[in-house]
C-alpha cells in the first residue's frame, strides 16, 4: 500500500504538469493520448450521444429516455400528419404530450446512479460509511 501512493501522486502532479503546458520527461505518453477536436464538442452531437443512449439497452426495455424519445417522435410525426389528415393530430399531439411527461416523471421518480470519480478514475466508497454518516446526522439533529 505504501507503493501505491507515491505513485497516485506523482501520476497526479505529471498530469498538472502537462494541463500547465509544462512538457514532462516523457513526451511519448503524451503522443499517445488523442487529441480532443471541435467535433467533439456542440449541441448536435450532444443530441446524439442522448438518443445513442436513449436507444441503447434491451429491444424492450423502458428507460426514461426511450419513453421521452417516443413522446417526441409522436410530436413530431404530428406536423407531418397535419397537413392530410383532419381531427388525427390533435390526439397524436396530446398523446406525444402525455407520453413525454410521463417520461419526466419516471427519470425524476429514479434518477440516474452517478458513480464518484476524482480526476478520471472512479472512488472507492465504503458502503459501512455511509451508514454510519447518517446515523451520525441524525444523532446530531437529535442531540441539538
Amino acid at each position: 500500500m505504501g507503493v501505491e501512493m507515491p505513485d497516485r501522486y506523482e501520476r497526479e502532479i505529471e498530469d498538472i504538469l502537462e494541463k500547465a503546458g509544462v512538457p514532462g520527461d516523457d513526451s511519448a505518453a503524451s503522443a499517445k493520448r488523442p487529441k480532443k477536436s471541435r467535433r467533439s464538442r456542440g449541441v448536435g452531437r450532444l443530441a446524439w450521444l442522448y438518443v445513442r443512449e436513449a436507444l441503447s439497452g434491451g429491444v424492450w426495455s423502458l428507460s426514461p429516455g426511450r419513453v421521452m424519445l417516443i413522446g417526441f417522435v409522436m410530436l413530431l410525426s404530428t406536423l407531418l400528419v397535419m397537413p392530410f389528415v383532419g381531427g388525427v393530430p390533435g390526439l397524436l399531439a396530446w398523446a406525444g404530450l402525455i407520453i413525454c411527461i410521463i417520461g419526466y416523471g419516471m427519470f425524476l421518480a429514479r434518477p440516474p446512479k452517478t458513480e464518484k470519480r476524482w480526476r478520471g478514475r472512479p472512488l472507492q466508497t465504503d458502503e459501512r460509511s455511509r451508514i454510519r454518516s447518517a446515523f451520525d446526522r441524525i444523532r446530531r439533529r437529535l442531540s441539538q
